[in-house]
């Protein structure tokens, strides 16, 4: 997904918050404090997504889904990472 495509769907879901609450479990408490387009480094290669940095923690979710194999199936997902801050 490119950068204008990934625009219109923050726009389309409501905001970088809206789309990090839904995506991360969060505590009321907690506020987003900035988010970053971002390319993640992986094995397989770049993956391109938004990093979000919250008062509670550093999160990772890729803007498209993944393939990967579990068995002989091939399954779609998300690349998330979560790291809670001390």
């Amino acid at each position: 997904m490119g950068r204008i495509a990934q625009g219109t769907k923050v726009l389309a879901e409501g905001g970088y918050e809206k789309i990090f609450r839904q995506t991360f479990e969060t505590v009321p408490e907690e506020q987003l404090e900035n988010s970053f387009a971002c390319y993640l480094s992986t094995s397989a290669g770049p993956v391109m997504g938004v990093l979000y940095v919250s008062t509670a923690k550093l999160a990772y979710c890729s803007d498209s889904r993944l393939a990967y194999k579990t068995g002989s199936h091939t399954e779609w997902n998300y690349y998330k990472v979560c790291t809670h801050q001390g």
